[in-house]
C-alpha cells in the first residue's frame, strides 16, 4: 500500500469552493472559514509565505468561479492552500477521488478514476455494479439521479 502523495494539481480545491467558504474577514490575514455541509466554522490565518501570493493573485478564482477562496496558483504552476495548516476538516480529510457519496449525511463510497468505487456499503456496491459498472458510459447527470433514486448524493469534482 502506498501513501497518498500529493501534485498539488489543485483538483481538490478548484470546485469545493461552494462548500467550503471565507465566512468573514477578522483582521488583514485572519478569516473564518466555514463547511457549508456540516456547519464546522474555523478561525484561520493566511501563512505567512503565501501572503504576498494571496494578495496579488486572484486568477484562480477568476478561472474558476467554484474554487475555494484560498487556493492559489505558484509560479511554477502548483496550487497552494494559503491556509493549509489551520484548513477545515474536509480538507483535511481529502483523498484524492473523482466523486464522493453519502447517504444521510454520512460519506459512505468514494469513485476513482471513471467507475471504481470504493465502499463498504453492500447496497451502493449492488447498485454501481448493476447501473454504473455495466454501463459505463453514463454521465454524470445520469449517475446522479441514479444514485439519488435510491437515496444518496453525490458529489462530483471539476476535471474528472
Amino acid at each position: 500500500m502506498s501513501t497518498f502523495e500529493c501534485t498539488q494539481c489543485g483538483l481538490c480545491c478548484l470546485g469545493i469552493g461552494e462548500i467550503v467558504r471565507m465566512d468573514r474577514q477578522i483582521s488583514k490575514y485572519g478569516f473564518y472559514v466555514k463547511n457549508e455541509v456540516v456547519g464546522e466554522t474555523k478561525a484561520v490565518l493566511i501563512t505567512p509565505e503565501y501572503r504576498d501570493l494571496f494578495d496579488n493573485d486572484h486568477s484562480v478564482q477568476e478561472e474558476h468561479k467554484a474554487a475555494c477562496f484560498f487556493v492559489r496558483r505558484r509560479p511554477d504552476g502548483k496550487y497552494v492552500c494559503t491556509i493549509h495548516p489551520g484548513r477545515l476538516f474536509i480538507c483535511k480529510d481529502y483523498h484524492c477521488c473523482a466523486a464522493r457519496i453519502s447517504k444521510n449525511g454520512e460519506e459512505v463510497g468514494r469513485v476513482k478514476g471513471k467507475v471504481s468505487l470504493v465502499t463498504q456499503d453492500e447496497r451502493l456496491k449492488e447498485i454501481w455494479r448493476e447501473g454504473v459498472q455495466k454501463q459505463p458510459d453514463k454521465s454524470r447527470e445520469e449517475i446522479t439521479a441514479l444514485l439519488h433514486g435510491h437515496g444518496y448524493s453525490v458529489l462530483f469534482y471539476d476535471g474528472e
